[in-house]
């Protein structure tokens, strides 16, 4: 999955309300992984997310 898709993907899970609190994503760079991102919010807080390897995706 490339940047845009794994965006997507974790945007289309959020409710409609936690939706509004997301300002977009950045390049984020991580070892081990197909693929990661930096989730920022409105408020200034930012999340990871990435693809590991064996296909499943995770945040934090």
């Amino acid at each position: 999955m490339n940047k845009e898709e794994l965006f997507n993907y974790y945007f289309n899970l959020q409710s409609e309300e936690f939706k509004e609190e997301i300002e977009g994503y950045k390049d984020f760079r991580m070892d081990n992984v197909v693929c990661s991102i930096k989730v920022n919010f409105k408020n200034g807080s930012w999340i990871r997310v990435y693809e590991k390897l064996n296909g499943a995706v995770e945040w934090y």
